[in-house]
């Protein structure tokens, strides 16, 4: 386990994740202005991923990102340190959509992370509007990183 400060654990459950992606994670964190919260992040892989998505969502497949807000934070807002939730990464499966859709599996990892933190923060795609809220979000803090946007080929209907 890594303490990425004194709110914010990085657990690597998974050997393949390499020193470079664990850097681009910090950067993430800090891009996504995380400083007065608590996250646990969970660098995993499919197996796991696969188990918890079934357990927690009812689908028995591996997934990219699973997100798990801590729905006590949304209700204490005044204490000075919330902690948000959980966020986990599957390697094999981020690595997997990298190759077939010819992405960098940096941007495409960060993309995910940042995707899997504002869950945390309330975000949500259950609809056209707050789906396109969620993504200006997701482009917004990835032009800081310098990674383009991923939705630029891709319009809503």
């Amino acid at each position: 386990m890594i303490n990425f400060n004194s709110n914010i654990t990085i657990n690597m459950q998974e050997p393949r994740w390499s020193g470079a992606e664990l850097n681009m994670v910090r950067k993430v964190l800090k891009a996504c202005r995380l400083q007065r919260y608590g996250v646990s992040l969970k660098l995993s892989n499919d197996k796991e991923i696969q188990f918890l998505n079934y357990k927690w969502m009812g689908k028995n497949k591996p997934t990219n990102v699973l997100s798990f807000p801590n729905k006590v934070a949304s209700d204490n807002t005044y204490f000075k340190k919330i902690y948000l939730g959980d966020v986990i990464l599957s390697y094999q499966t981020l690595k997997k959509e990298s190759k077939e859709g010819k992405l960098s599996f940096l941007h495409h990892m960060s993309h995910l992370l940042i995707h899997g933190i504002l869950h945390l923060k309330g975000y949500t795609h259950d609809n056209r509007i707050s789906e396109k809220v969620m993504q200006n979000e997701e482009v917004k803090i990835l032009k800081t990183l310098n990674i383009c946007n991923p939705y630029k080929n891709y319009r809503l209907t």
